[in-house]
């Protein structure tokens, strides 16, 4: 009689029914984020001891389950309070990590990465699902009945740990658990995993191939009080906070300062308490620190400067381009900079581009009280003051407000009316009516109909009269063609164009033509060179601006073409009234 014949009755022998998968051989990522149970009887390695220790929690480690080339950490939790909000996933809650002997920390927050899967569907198609994976310590289901005071905790290893010192550490502030470390037997988990048996080393293919390709299986989940991990948004918030912690630690380089930052004297002292030069070249054209907070910087910032450089430093020392710190304050606009450099003893008055120096700069802004009377005192000649005068007048007439120049193309003309210039664009003065674009804009969107192709937007300009002396006409369009080539040679004939485009891309481009030709082309806004009379009135220098972006380049485009006016905005501002006109000149 067998061991069982008494409690058991015949049965019907059950027919084998349809596969529902079958065991594959292991693959690349077999045990790489779960253990390898349906292939291996894992070593049990016993470790029993305290790893945490709060007034209410108690943390054991239990042991480990050893695998060929992995490890399942055991913990147990116990708690003798069980409160309504312990099981809230918090980032105070439990934390658990392991040191390894070659230094890389391996923890339970460590996040997750993409996981793809390749799977069959159902017509046979190979399809790919992609799921988020932690990694680091994953987090397991230990698959036990919870208990209302304990509860296990399993986290898995998917490598051995490598020989040498290797530590378990655990944190808890939720449940006032300090970090505490417990060394680990490497040296027995490595031994252990040559004793674990594999439940089918020969496994084949199976024959089926109607396999599903993913099994769900309803688990509880691992424990909800295990600290997560940090989420994109808050791994950048740590990092920023890193960076601002390591902002003001002394270091001897000046390298990974940005413009505003030498407006920080909090952090250029600490540069400097760190052993930075304090006359290094530290710019792109051999400009030193104190060239760079006069520029760019606040009067604090000079000031720790000049104190750190002593009462012998040479604050006249010239950059690459000759210009001295004193020179980049003044175009900075910087009373309280230029104070405390002209208090230092630099040079006001000594030229450093063509006959310009900071003292002659100075002159022409309000700032000139600042050096009107200091020994070597220059004073401008009066053609220089009627250029600067007539130029900031042209500067003025486009306003206080900021403009709206990106993308925008002006063409000036002078002597001519809105109808010559409209002939000399090929197109016929009655056809061509005031009309105001927003308004004819509104109406479009409000019928429904499509954004205009740009192509075709390029063939319409925006013909202006503007008041003056002389009179003429300013040409408008978001677009290129006021500076075009084809444009400027039509409309100059017997008189003068000067044509500008604001390039989106970056830099402002100009062009000069004269009865018919064209005689000059150039990039405006860059420091004028030199002695140029042309170009120095309209403060292209000027860095810290007192009016309106772009404001001095459109006076400057007015002024070459030998206009005057006294209301820029009317004349330049895309919403303003115009003639709109479609081009008939040849391409090219």
């Amino acid at each position: 009689m067998g061991f069982f014949d008494e409690l058991v009755l015949p049965e019907e022998p059950v027919e084998a029914g349809a596969v529902l998968a079958g065991l594959r051989p292991p693959n690349a990522d077999d045990g790489r984020y779960a253990p390898p149970v349906d292939r291996y009887a894992p070593v049990r390695v016993p470790q029993a001891e305290p790893v945490g220790s709060g007034p209410e929690t108690r943390v054991l480690l239990t042991g480990w389950s050893v695998w060929p080339r992995s490890v399942t950490l055991h913990l147990a939790v116990f708690r003798r309070t069980r409160r309504q909000d312990a099981s809230a996933r918090r980032q105070s809650g439990l934390r658990v990590g392991l040191l390894l002997s070659d230094g890389r920390r391996v923890t339970s927050l460590d996040g997750t990465t993409t996981r793809r899967i390749t799977y069959t569907g159902p017509q046979g198609e190979t399809r790919v699902a992609q799921t988020d994976q932690a990694i680091g310590l994953i987090p397991l289901d230990p698959g036990l009945r919870p208990s209302l005071f304990k509860t296990d905790v399993d986290l898995y290893l998917p490598e051995l740990p490598p020989p040498g010192q290797t530590e378990l550490v655990v944190e808890w502030p939720d449940e006032a658990i300090p970090e505490t470390r417990v060394a680990v037997d490497t040296d027995a988990l490595r031994a252990a995993a040559t004793g674990v048996v594999e439940v089918w080393p020969d496994l084949v293919e199976p024959e089926t191939v109607d396999q599903p390709a993913l099994l769900w299986t309803a688990t509880g989940g691992p424990a909800t009080f295990l600290a997560p991990p940090l989420t994109r948004d808050q791994i950048e918030r740590l990092r920023r906070e890193e960076e601002a912690r390591q902002r003001y630690v002394p270091r001897a380089d000046w390298e990974g300062l940005r413009y505003d930052d030498w407006a920080d004297a909090a952090l250029i002292r600490a540069r400097l308490d760190g052993g930075a030069p304090l006359t290094a070249s530290t710019g792109r054209t051999g400009t030193t620190p104190l060239h760079l907070a006069a520029e760019w910087g606040s009067a604090e910032a000079v000031e720790v400067l000049l104190d750190r450089l002593g009462d012998d430093a040479d604050v006249d020392v010239r950059d690459d381009d000759g210009h001295t710190p004193l020179w980049h304050a003044v175009c900075g606009m910087d009373e309280d900079r230029i104070r405390l450099l002209l208090a230092a003893g630099a040079d006001a008055w000594t030229p450093q581009s063509g006959p310009w120096s900071p003292g002659r700069l100075l002159l022409t802004t309000p700032l000139a009280p600042l050096v009107r009377d200091l020994p070597g005192a220059v004073e401008l000649s009066e053609p220089e003051s009627a250029a600067q005068r007539a130029a900031d007048a042209l500067i003025a007439a486009f306003g206080t407000e900021p403009l709206w120049t990106e993308g925008l193309g002006v063409c000036f003309v002078r002597d001519l009316t809105e109808d010559e210039v409209i002939r000399r664009l090929g197109a016929d003065p009655a056809e061509c009516l005031t009309e105001n674009l927003d308004e004819e804009d509104e109406e479009e969107d409000e019928e429904g109909l499509d954004e205009p192709d740009w192509e075709e937007s390029l063939r319409y300009v925006v013909v202006r009269h503007v008041d003056g002396t002389p009179g003429g006409c300013v040409i408008t369009q978001d677009g290129y063609l006021p500076k075009d080539d084809t444009l400027l040679r039509a409309v100059s004939p017997g008189t003068t164009a000067y044509g500008l485009y604001f390039n989106p891309k970056g830099g402002t481009f100009g062009a000069l033509a004269r009865d018919g030709e064209i005689v000059h082309t150039e990039e405006t806004g860059h420091w004028p060179l030199g002695a140029d009379p042309a170009h120095w009135p309209f403060r292209f220098w000027q860095l810290g601006r007192t009016f309106p972006w772009g404001a001095n380049h459109l006076a400057y485009a007015c002024a070459a073409a030998g206009l005057t006016i006294t209301d820029g905005r009317s004349a330049t501002e895309r919403e303003a009234p115009g003639r709109w006109v479609r081009l008939g000149l040849p391409e090219g």
